[in-house]
């Protein structure tokens, strides 16, 4: 498989692993989805580089249980709820 291949299975599959978050303890890392265990809200929400998320006040997104948000991000605080937040393939854990 080419290396594009590979690191499009890897992001679909969560197959360069994830954190599992369930605090309100700022976290950060390289990620590219996170996915809402239970319905979350953020205290801090970064989204920079390629393919991040543009537009004011992300930490306002609200997801339910089950969405998924796609994209890059950096810095994650929960207000409520769980999500995993699965790593860039080559990214820092």
């Amino acid at each position: 498989m080419s290396v594009h291949t590979d690191r499009a299975e890897d992001i679909m599959s969560g197959g360069a692993g994830g954190l599992y978050i369930t605090d309100t303890a700022a976290k950060t890392g390289d990620w590219v989805c996170i996915k809402a265990i239970t319905a979350t809200t953020f205290t801090t929400l970064t989204s920079t580089g390629e393919g991040a998320i543009t537009g004011p006040n992300l930490n306002t997104i609200t997801l339910a249980a089950g969405d998924t948000l796609h994209g890059r991000f950096q810095a994650i605080t929960l207000a409520s709820g769980k999500v995993i937040a699965y790593n860039r393939p080559g990214g820092r854990p």
